[in-house]
């Protein structure tokens, strides 16, 4: 549906900034290999201040290209990105019932799982993210504010913001929200998940085009996330069995 998000990019600005992204990422995580700092970050007291650095920083490459071609092409404003005004009562209802579909298709596709034995590759639990920061009350903390508060309204403006709207307006509803969904899942590099990953993709994506805009999005993230970290700190900690939830 053309102009269905009156989202400003073209192809060849959608091209420049993944191109832009790409070149300083792959630049950055060579400059980081050729110092061997990952020996150092990992040997270091600081570890959790590190991490908190390079994730900060890994979102600064991503988007920068982003906000700068935004900036110079069609001025910077926030409309460009989604943010359009939702009543709290309709974010409720969105981020309830896309919950609410996550886990019914979760649960419905562990039954299948469970009652014929099938492998689903791709279809696993997602690697803990805890064990990178460390399990002191410090790193868990600074953990927790990356994972529910930092990266969902970051992940948002890029992923459903900008990806999500652009491709819609250019291939449609279905193709541009599975095109992102795709892309999305593949972003977080977990690929023993990516299927759950990207199922959550699609859904986020319906929340966007059914409000038109990323309000109930970054709630639902925010939310999702927070249930996933909690489970993932009582696990860790042994107050949740692991094999209560496997």
């Amino acid at each position: 549906m053309k102009k269905y998000f009156q989202a400003p990019w073209s192809i060849q600005d959608i091209l420049i900034i993944f191109s832009a992204t790409a070149i300083l990422i792959v630049g950055t995580l060579l400059g980081m290999e050729i110092l061997n700092l990952r020996t150092y970050i990992e040997a270091s007291p600081y570890r959790t201040f590190y991490l908190l650095g390079i994730f900060l920083l890994q979102w600064i490459l991503i988007l920068i290209p982003l906000i700068v071609l935004t900036l110079i092409k069609y001025k910077l404003k926030k409309k460009y990105f989604g943010f359009k005004k939702t009543g709290t009562w309709k974010i409720f209802k969105l981020v309830a019932s896309g919950y609410l579909l996550f886990v019914g298709i979760s649960f419905i596709i562990s039954l299948i799982i469970l009652y014929t034995g099938l492998k689903i590759p791709g279809y696993q639990l997602q690697e803990k993210v805890l064990p990178i920061f460390g399990d002191g009350l410090l790193s868990i903390i600074i953990a927790g504010i990356i994972i529910v508060i930092v990266a969902p309204p970051l992940e948002e403006i890029f992923f459903r913001g900008f990806l999500l709207r652009s491709l819609t307006n250019k291939v449609g509803i279905m193709y541009g929200s599975i095109f992102s969904a795709g892309i999305f899942a593949v972003f977080h590099m977990q690929w023993q998940s990516i299927i759950p990953i990207f199922i959550l993709g699609l859904i986020i994506n319906s929340l966007v085009l059914k409000s038109k805009s990323i309000w109930p999005a970054i709630y639902f993230h925010v939310f999702n996330n927070a249930i996933a970290f909690t489970f993932e700190v009582l696990i860790i900690k042994e107050v949740v069995p692991l094999e209560t939830v496997v």
